[in-house]
């Protein structure tokens, strides 16, 4: 029987595992298709696995363990040859995932506060440098800060960038784009503090084209995320903002209302490596997004980060200017420290 899960049914090991009995998924297996095994044991029953295993994506005691537990709370059991269930994912047991994982897949998840149809609610490391090549071009010294007259508001922002391994990070100016974030933040006195460098590899590990569905007919962001969780865990008071390839068009995302099992994430940005914004300004837009009780009207003006939209031409939408009332909420935003009081809920 094939698997219909849009968490399962484009990986072929796990789809021969549904066919065949020597393609059963046992301990000591490592790659994607135990990690897809692993979310859905945590997304269903909110089962926990070793960090360790996540991160490799390697089918270890906890995951056997967890594997267990889940057929037992079923009655997995083969009894033409068994008694008690085992910890193997066979036939039987990734069915019953694949089934489990298609009725989630059925409640809607929210989309992308720049994206039509979202379901968004209305309304610390090394430091990365960058800016200075664009310093000079958008004017954000001493001096161009005083002349502009904008509200000095003090504190830092931080951010953590993770890297998801199906990105084009060769194509895509990361560097200029933390740039153009630090200067506009810098005209308005707030400093920005980036982490990067994580885990051993210093990528999330996930092969397929990320796509933000909020009808979540095929919508892989929430496996996305809870790989970036397992990589670095926890760190509530930091925007993840993370670089990976997406199916569409769009420059980036900012994803908000997103619970996986026992977790639910806090505002996070996706940045698309194929599609390049020439004004660098997609981190910055989506950073106000973030900053953000829910989703607001986009600027008119062409000039503002928070446009609608920017542009793959040189020249056609420059993107530049960050408004005081986007600094405001950025500088008191979950992931803002020393700046304004945060406003109350």
């Amino acid at each position: 029987m094939a698997l219909t899960s849009n968490l399962f049914k484009r990986n072929t090991q796990l789809q021969a595992c549904a066919r065949e009995d020597p393609a059963h998924v046992t301990h000591g297996h490592v790659g994607e298709h135990v990690a897809k095994i692993q979310f859905s044991l945590f997304a269903i029953d909110r089962l926990s696995i070793d960090r360790t295993e996540l991160v490799a994506q390697r089918y270890g005691k906890s995951t056997a363990a967890a594997v267990l537990a889940y057929k037992k709370k079923r009655g997995i059991i083969n009894r033409s040859y068994q008694r008690v269930a085992d910890n193997i994912v066979g036939k039987m047991t990734i069915a019953s995932l694949d089934k489990d994982m298609r009725l989630r897949e059925l409640v809607p998840n929210s989309g992308s506060d720049c994206q039509p149809g979202s379901r968004g609610a209305p309304s610390f490391g090394s430091i990365a440098t960058g800016g200075s090549a664009l310093r000079g071009r958008l004017g954000a010294g001493p001096a161009a800060t005083r002349a502009s007259g904008n509200r000095q508001l003090g504190g830092v922002v931080r951010i953590v960038v993770m890297i998801a391994s199906n990105s084009q990070t060769d194509l895509f100016p990361l560097e200029r784009e933390i740039g153009r974030a630090r200067d506009c933040l810098t005209e308005h006195g707030i400093g920005l503090l980036v982490e990067r460098g994580f885990g051993t590899s210093g990528v999330v590990r996930f092969v397929e084209r990320v796509l933000v569905n909020p009808d979540a007919a095929s919508d892989n962001v929430n496996e996305l995320r809870k790989r970036c969780e397992d990589l670095v865990p926890g760190q509530p008071g930091i925007l993840r903002v993370i670089v990976c390839r997406l199916g569409n068009f769009d420059f980036g995302h900012t994803i908000r209302d997103r619970t996986v099992g026992s977790q639910t994430f806090l505002p996070f940005a996706l940045l698309n490596t194929e599609q390049v914004d020439q004004s660098s300004a997609t981190l910055i837009h989506e950073m106000v997004h973030c900053s953000k009780p829910g989703r607001v009207k986009h600027d008119d003006e062409k000039n503002s980060v928070f446009f609608n939209h920017g542009s793959t031409k040189q020249g056609e939408v420059s993107r530049t200017t960050l408004r005081s009332e986007h600094a405001l909420t950025i500088a008191s935003s979950f992931f803002a420290v020393g700046g304004p009081p945060k406003p109350k809920p």
